[in-house]
């Protein structure tokens, strides 16, 4: 490898320290076997015999339903009712606490106090209780209309719920998880995060990954129980949210701050975005080198598309027709590689500061695949800084990735005078700009808005 390219690979494993490495995977815990389309529906499990629980409609669409029964449980104490309850409240497990009309309905395996910004962080204003001698306790309370963070208090001791997969991030320095359990009620105008309990893992790569998901505004709203929507599937995943304390003090690209502003500017479609983790110190190989020239590329582009997007698919409301792919550096390079080897899966690829060197000495780069595949019918974004005189962050290997697609069939426009198109080409050049999560959070709307346009 030349000396230059050297250089750049010992750069390029600085990212894999922005968090910790995933978790090394458990006995029995891989989901390899995972079917391309895996079955379930979106954000609640079913009933066992196939209909909703006491009634009530799955999901969102329900949560109404299950309320108004929590209260008739609460007066009656009625065993066939509370039974119905447990069930209903189980199939949503992950997405407590429930809301609406300005009442909030906690729920928790063991009695704990919930402290939150709706009541001041008090630890002593509310407390769940044993509901009927059941398995579940709960705790009723006048919450309004917005984004809460919470957390649990048991025993002196302040956690998250474990009921509860949405979280926002937390500076406060005495917070030692820096996150908190988040209440984002449907109509607050803005997106929260979640994240998957159990991680994905992969007996070929030997590793596992969390998923973390943006939801949007309203995503939980009654009204939208059924709808679908457009999805961006990014890498490094530990990265692009707006984690403070991440990528060397630089912060993390801050996606979900992004939407939320261009979403209620109108100028990005509400959407959702799934971050899967990188693996840690596989992270080069996987997105970087084809199998042919000792890298792990092949297998880990068959993780995502057979593995981790059936598993955000059966958890999430997306509309396969608008699967999108991102990624910066080396998750720049292998979303261009996913895009080109799946065309019929993805609506349109971005790369923001493409490290696309990789393979130049083996005639395996993205260069070499792309003369090999052809042009296909999709939008790409394009962008990087650096400057001709430094050649930093990827200047002349993206403009020879560029100028090839251009050659191809492309039709180039220049950000953010771009409209999407089968076979259009949305570039940027940020003069000067460094190779980091600060220049990719200036830039992540300019993308939003090429791929996103409502």
């Amino acid at each position: 490898m030349p000396q230059t390219h050297r250089l750049l690979a010992l750069a390029l494993l600085l990212p894999a320290a922005c968090a910790p490495a995933a978790s090394s995977p458990a006995p029995d815990a891989t989901t390899d076997d995972l079917p391309d389309a895996a079955v379930g529906t979106p954000d609640a499990a079913p009933a066992p015999d196939g209909e909703p629980p006491a009634g009530c409609p799955d999901g969102a669409a329900g949560t109404a339903c299950v309320m108004a029964l929590h209260d008739e449980v609460a007066a009656s104490c009625d065993a066939a009712r509370l039974a119905d309850l447990t069930a209903a409240l189980e199939a949503r497990r992950g997405a407590w606490p429930l809301w609406h009309d300005g009442r909030a309905l906690f729920v928790t395996d063991a009695p704990a106090a919930v402290a939150g910004a709706f009541n001041g962080w008090s630890a002593d204003a509310l407390a769940t209780t044993p509901l009927c001698g059941g398995a579940l306790a709960t705790a009723v309370a006048e919450v309004a209309s917005g984004r809460h963070p919470y957390k649990l208090v048991t025993a002196g001791t302040w956690h998250l719920d474990p009921g509860n997969w949405g979280f926002v991030f937390d500076d406060y320095e005495g917070n030692a998880d820096g996150k908190n359990s988040v209440l984002n009620t449907h109509d607050s105008g803005v997106g929260h995060l979640v994240q998957l309990p159990e991680p994905v893992c992969s007996e070929t790569l030997g590793n596992c990954r969390h998923l973390t998901a943006y939801l949007p505004r309203g995503y939980d709203a009654p009204a939208n129980a059924a709808r679908r929507y457009p999805v961006v599937f990014m890498h490094d995943g530990q990265n692009i949210f707006d984690d403070h304390d991440c990528c060397f003090g630089h912060t993390g690209w801050e996606v979900n701050v992004a939407l939320d502003a261009e979403i209620a500017a109108g100028a990005v479609a509400e959407a959702i975005v799934v971050g899967a983790d990188h693996g840690g110190a596989a992270r080069n190989d996987e997105y970087g080198w084809s199998t042919s020239a000792g890298g792990l590329q092949e297998p880990f582009m068959a993780l995502q598309v057979d593995v981790i997007q059936p598993t955000a698919a059966a958890r999430w409301r997306l509309d396969p027709a608008r699967y999108y792919v991102a990624g910066s550096s080396l998750g720049g390079l292998i979303s261009m590689r996913l895009l080109l080897a799946y065309p019929d899966v993805y609506a349109g690829a971005a790369s923001l500061s493409g490290a696309f060197w990789p393979g130049q000495d083996t005639d395996t780069a993205l260069r070499d695949v792309l003369a090999g595949t052809g042009p296909v019918a999709r939008p790409v974004y394009l962008d990087h800084g650096g400057t001709a005189a430094s050649g930093g962050d990827g200047y002349a290997d993206n403009l020879e990735i560029r100028d090839q697609m251009v050659a191809m069939g492309w039709t180039r426009s220049d950000s953010p005078a771009c409209t999407r198109g089968a076979s259009t080409l949305c570039y940027f050049h940020d003069v000067g700009a460094t190779h980091d999560e600060l220049a990719w959070r200036d830039r992540a709307w300019r993308f939003l808005r090429y791929l996103l346009a409502p």
